[in-house]
């Protein structure tokens, strides 16, 4: 049964029915953001795990430095690495909180350091430092954590898989962010939504990125890796076979969609598409993606196997593949997937036309739209949303 629902301010069925979104890259960051090459994000940062004085002292150095930038009007494009370089600076962060033992505001030191994951080598090392401190917070979390190799192509990607306090077996999230946002800035998700529900949680990185750099998306099979961990996750004995769902959130949300229309053989228990671009994103001309952010478009050269320097004609010829409309994957039987889409109603990547069009293929499924502008709901509002539905959609 098709089930639609509205969230927060959306008094219609469906909050923007007819109303056709366009590509539009000077909506995806807020303006209290300002210019900056990264988004500024304290709220989210300290809501992962970082300290709130720590992260304004960090922004506050970077802004005073007077080194030599990439950009002169973005504060943090100092090219020099040292004092006032952003890599630096939240890079010094995470070793004072390793050193403090406050290792899960280290790794959103260091992956804020990363962050968007270029191939820079101190961009590397600092999303490596992350992974190894998540680890050592994962181990104060009050259940089994392990990280696991998950093959596929005659490679393997690492994962981490979180287990909730009891026998089990459990069920299961198996969870990627975008192609900016690593497994590490995960740990809140559980600790907070799926642990007290005895949701057990398996999170990857995107490919492209951190534990999953030797793959990228440039075939177009955003899903991969999401696919292999789903699969991998059904054969473990302390996982419910039955109850494995995935969610895929921003770039992310593209491979969880991809996964529901084109792997329905997997038998999920169901599928979280969350603010992923699915069509009109990669579709637009190459004038578009001047208009966003430099960070973000960065990113996703990276996943589409492209160097930073290549051009934005380039980046438009190799994100055509990933328009799941250009795959046929809008075309055939409807999916007995259960399938949970979530997203911001003036999102501008993912739209609610191509959102529909995904819903459209589902024989069972529910919405939820923010009346919020901006890329992606609240982590804290939709993942306690996520964990709800994943208990009201439990199998025997």
């Amino acid at each position: 049964m098709m089930k639609y629902v509205s969230f927060l301010l959306c008094a219609s069925t469906f909050c923007t029915a007819g109303f056709a979104q366009t590509v539009d890259g000077t909506k995806f960051r807020a303006i209290e953001e300002g210019q900056w090459y990264h988004p500024i994000e304290p709220e989210m940062w300290t809501y992962f795990g970082a300290d709130e004085t720590t992260v304004y002292e960090i922004l506050e150095r970077v802004a005073d430095s007077d080194g030599p930038r990439v950009d002169p009007d973005q504060p943090d494009t100092q090219i020099a690495y040292g004092p006032g370089n952003w890599i630096y600076e939240f890079t010094l962060a995470g070793d004072a909180a390793m050193a403090a033992g406050n290792h899960k505001a280290a790794a959103i030191y260091y992956h804020t350091a990363s962050a968007p994951h270029t191939n820079d080598p101190n961009s590397v090392a600092a999303l490596q430092s992350a992974n190894a401190a998540y680890v050592q917070a994962a181990s104060t979390v009050a259940s089994d954590f392990e990280v696991v190799d998950i093959a596929h192509e005659n490679q393997s990607f690492q994962a981490f898989l979180h287990l909730p306090e009891g026998e089990g077996p459990f069920p299961v999230l198996v969870m990627s962010n975008g192609s900016d946002m690593s497994k590490v800035t995960a740990l809140n998700y559980y600790e907070t939504h799926l642990q007290p529900k005895g949701i057990a949680f398996l999170t990857l990185d995107t490919p492209g990125m951190g534990d999953s750099i030797a793959y990228d998306v440039r075939d177009g099979q955003t899903d991969k890796l999401h696919a292999a961990a789903a699969a991998w996750a059904k054969t473990q004995p302390n996982l419910q076979s039955n109850n494995v769902f995935l969610q895929g959130v921003s770039f992310g949300g593209n491979a969880a969609a991809r996964l529901f229309l084109d792997k329905p053989e997997l038998d999920l228990a169901g599928v979280i598409y969350t603010c992923g671009p699915l069509h009109q994103a990669f579709l637009a001309p190459p004038e578009a993606y001047e208009n966003f952010p430099r960070y973000t478009i960065d990113g996703v050269k990276i996943r589409v196997g492209l160097e930073l320097d290549a051009s934005y004609q380039d980046l438009a010829d190799a994100v055509r593949v990933l328009s799941l409309e250009n795959q046929g994957l809008f075309d055939g039987d409807k999916i007995t997937t259960p399938l949970l889409a979530i997203n911001t109603h003036d999102d501008p990547v993912a739209s609610l036309d191509d959102m529909s069009r995904l819903l459209d293929q589902a024989e069972n499924a529910e919405s939820v739209v923010f009346h919020l502008p901006g890329h992606c709901p609240p982590h804290n509002q939709r993942e306690a949303i996520v964990s709800a539905w994943i208990i009201s959609n439990l199998r025997d």
